[in-house]
């Protein structure tokens, strides 16, 4: 009798003990993106790390369940008045588990160390662009200089003519510096992907005109005659400027290249003016102007896809905005539909769906959670993995935490960022499926800053967390351009919900 009384409460500490566990338990499975290449042509994705090997935590969890059912099964059968009621608590403690969940504001498993974010100087001047021109993005500026970049060097690669036509943006002396790349014989200048954008200098915020360095890390393919082409790794600045006080026009008219006077297409006329309104731009006057273009490195080789590099900066603390808390209490109280739960929920579900993109090479997976100029950029890596005939994957991947560290808003857009702690095993296989680096077995740890966006003229500001079109509810299906083919809507613009915009190391994240 005193033995079964025994084992009686041994099992009953089991259930309590499972059920607890339950209650507190904060793991994710998902996998994990690229892990921050460089296009300077290492891969952080592969090998080194920090972290130790698996665990046996996982039978040890299945072992308590399984005590936990049976012996339930065992006491709603043989003592159902006992059974029963610990049934119900059973029921209404899951439950409750899964309503919290719904429901936590907390976005980490951790407290981590935080330390105020400290903004570049240059960066910092920038934003103090909008004191003059209200309608200054970050956002914006950036898509304009991604894409001026990519069609500027586009243009060269068919000659002065197609390049010519660009001059209300770069001027006869940055054309001529981009001419002169151009070798012998060059038919295309293809797969022009840009790996990274730096804002290196503002100045003239006092004076009626601002001028701003920017310094790009790229690749480039220049094809000559009937050859396969020589891709290149470069690094080159643009000094560009514009009148202070200029307003700067919404995002679909800073991205589109046209004349930037009137709007029309760009398209010359014997003298060099646009051909419609007859303006013949050489300056700020109304929209960035590339005064010269300086070629800092060029190297001709693609990247390196098979070094192992250790991650640096997990182990970090957090660089948190300035004020952070009352910024986030002012966004959801100007926000009444937004939740922060909704907002994890979101955001882990990109981070799923952009892992098992990346780890089986269908990068089309990923095209409606990103914004273009990081999709482009990680199709370069989906690309560069399969012309080597490699794969780079993450297995048993585990979201250990997620910290919102920044709040963002001007007059297009909203911004929120997310440092975002991982672990599982990261390896690059060939076509043989042999590892060529880092570990099948062999856990690795990392973090990075994740920055999604969302259109401030969304319809409405609840955050969708489900894999459907924000814009018409139907299956998740776009085209090459990120536009829904049942409604038209071009959903990776953020103007519906949040997208992907920007993933940042954790060891080179200012703020």
């Amino acid at each position: 009798m005193k033995y079964t009384l025994l084992k009686f409460i041994f099992r009953a500490s089991v259930i309590a003990a499972t059920l607890g566990w339950l209650l507190l338990l904060p793991i994710e499975i998902v996998a994990r993106v690229g892990g921050g290449q460089s296009y300077g042509g290492g891969s952080r994705s592969s090998g080194g790390g920090s972290g130790g090997g698996g665990s046996d935590d996982g039978g040890a969890i299945v072992w308590l369940i399984f005590e936990a059912v049976r012996f339930l099964v065992y006491l709603t059968i043989e003592y159902p008045a006992i059974g029963i009621p610990l049934d119900i608590i059973v029921l209404l403690g899951v439950v409750y588990f899964f309503k919290r969940r719904k429901s936590a504001v907390s976005f980490s498993s951790i407290v981590p160390p935080v330390v105020n974010a400290q903004p570049t100087e240059a960066g910092h001047s920038l934003e103090r662009l909008r004191k003059f021109d209200p309608n200054f993005s970050q956002i914006v500026f950036t898509d304009f200089v991604y894409a001026l970049y990519a069609k500027a060097h586009d243009a060269r690669g068919h000659g002065q003519a197609a390049l010519d036509l660009f001059s209300p943006y770069l001027s006869e002396g940055a054309r001529k510096a981009l001419l002169d790349r151009n070798p012998a014989g060059l038919k295309e200048v293809a797969g022009i992907i840009v790996g990274s954008m730096k804002i290196v200098q503002v100045v003239g915020l006092d004076t009626p005109l601002v001028k701003v360095g920017v310094v790009f890390e790229s690749n480039y393919t220049e094809i000559v005659g009937g050859n396969a082409g020589t891709t290149y790794y470069v690094t080159e600045r643009w000094n560009l400027e514009r009148k202070r006080d200029l307003l700067s026009p919404p995002p679909a008219q800073a991205t589109a290249l046209h004349c930037p006077r009137c709007g029309a297409p760009l398209q010359r006329d014997t003298v060099g003016a646009c051909a419609y309104c007859g303006a013949k731009v050489e300056s700020g006057e109304f929209q960035w102007f590339v005064q010269n273009i300086t070629l800092l490195s060029t190297e001709a080789r693609g990247p390196m896809l098979t070094s192992d590099v250790e991650e640096v900066g997990t182990d970090f603390p957090s660089v948190v905005q300035p004020n952070f808390q009352v910024i986030a209490a002012n966004f959801t109280q100007l926000n009444r539909q937004f939740t922060w739960p909704d907002f994890q929920t979101r955001a882990k579900m990109i981070f799923d769906e952009l892992q098992a993109a990346w780890s089986s090479l269908k990068w089309e997976r990923a095209r409606p959670h990103e914004t273009d100029n990081i999709f482009q950029m990680h199709q370069y890596w989906i690309e560069a993995y399969r012309r080597q005939g490699l794969r780079n994957v993450v297995e048993n991947c585990v979201i250990t935490a997620m910290q919102p560290v920044k709040i963002q808003e001007d007059t297009f857009y909203q911004a929120i960022t997310l440092r975002i702690w991982a672990k599982g095993n990261d390896y690059t296989v060939d076509s043989n499926d042999n590892v060529v680096s880092g570990s099948r077995t062999r856990t690795r740890e990392w973090s990075e800053y994740w920055t999604f966006i969302r259109n401030r003229e969304a319809k409405d500001s609840r955050v969708r967390t489900e894999l459907s079109c924000p814009n018409c509810a139907s299956p998740l299906k776009v085209n090459a351009s990120g536009i829904c083919e049942f409604c038209g809507g071009k959903i990776t613009s953020g103007e519906f919900d949040w997208v992907l915009s920007k993933i940042e190391q954790d060891e080179s994240y200012a703020g």
